[in-house]
């Protein structure tokens, strides 16, 4: 393949992550990712993102309190030179829906509807459920190295992402409470309200039940390779669920419930996917989980950063070609 030139574009909302994000930025994190991977493949790479990010791209940082919608006119006022093909990883798809004359691919890291030419979703039941099955879709892609392995676990359930009621935080506190259980819940507060009304009332009242806020790094790796298992009981249409491939390839499993895209996800341990609440409680107290290297060879063979990017660089042809 020959070399292109590619211009990588993130989102600059007013919380946008620098790259790589430290202790959240599921979307940074698969942004920065892609952008490594393709250079070290040889790709020349151009990505606009916020500033102080670290990259082995080049780096276009946007100003200070540059909102969404000023996105496209400073990418395009600062575009480099013979560009091949832009990736749109904004939101908005803020470049996506121009009509520009250089190909412009664009990844709904959210389930939004777009009209773009060559949308990518980050999982078949995504393209399906926002994109009427048009456009393509690429699983999320994670480098197995980064991640550390365990065998050994403690009796300590994690629940790790945002604190908002459609990501399922207020289940994940009823199957500790049901089950006795020790419970750690990590992540950034989206939703005040909830947390202080619904949340801490019942964490306060009981002793099994920590919150750590948001976690990264060496915190988040420790957290996902000792525990029990990872409570996933999302209650939204998840477009992907970053955080059940990182548990898995540290040898955690993951009690998911079924919704969005957590069957594709978890297919290799159908076991492991339920209908519904009691039945995570029921899975919790039975305690039967997969060998820990099984739940690691499968991320490694499935959604490995790799495979990600080839799958991107194979759009990426087909929408210069076109």
């Amino acid at each position: 393949m020959k070399r292109l030139h590619i211009v990588q574009v993130i989102s600059n909302f007013p919380d946008a992550q620098k790259l790589p994000p430290t202790n959240q930025g599921g979307t940074e994190k698969i942004v920065h990712e892609l952008t490594e991977s393709l250079v070290q493949r040889g790709h020349q790479v151009t990505i606009f993102a916020t500033q102080g990010s670290r990259t082995s791209a080049k780096l276009v940082p946007f100003p200070m309190g540059l909102r969404d919608q000023g996105i496209a006119s400073y990418v395009l006022r600062n575009m480099p030179p013979d560009v091949d093909v832009i990736h749109d990883h904004t939101f908005t798809s803020a470049l996506g829906i121009r009509k520009l004359s250089i190909p412009t691919v664009c990844t709904m890291h959210l389930p939004v509807k777009q009209r773009v030419k060559h949308p990518v979703y980050v999982s078949k039941r995504a393209k399906t459920v926002m994109g009427n099955n048009r456009g393509d879709f690429v699983y999320n892609g994670i480098n197995p190295s980064e991640y550390e392995f365990s065998t050994r676990k403690s009796n300590i359930m994690v629940f790790m992402g945002r604190i908002l009621r459609e990501k399922g935080v207020l289940h994940a506190i009823e199957i500790a409470e049901k089950t006795n259980r020790k419970l750690i819940i990590a992540g950034p507060i989206k939703d005040q309200a909830l947390f202080r009304k619904e949340i801490m009332p019942r964490i306060q009242n009981n002793p099994n039940i920590k919150f750590v806020g948001p976690v990264g790094g060496k915190r988040k790796q420790k957290l996902l390779k000792y525990a029990a298992c990872l409570l996933f009981p999302t209650v939204w249409e998840e477009p992907f669920g970053l955080v059940m491939i990182e548990a898995m390839v540290c040898g955690t499993p993951v009690l998911a419930l079924n919704r969005g895209a957590v069957p594709e996800v978890m297919a290799g341990f159908p076991e492991l996917i339920c209908r519904s609440v009691p039945e995570m409680i029921a899975k919790v107290k039975q305690g039967r989980y997969p060998d820990p290297a099984a739940l690691r060879s499968y991320v490694i063979r499935r959604f490995a950063t790799s495979l990600m990017t080839s799958r991107y660089l194979a759009i990426y042809q087909k929408a210069m070609k076109k």
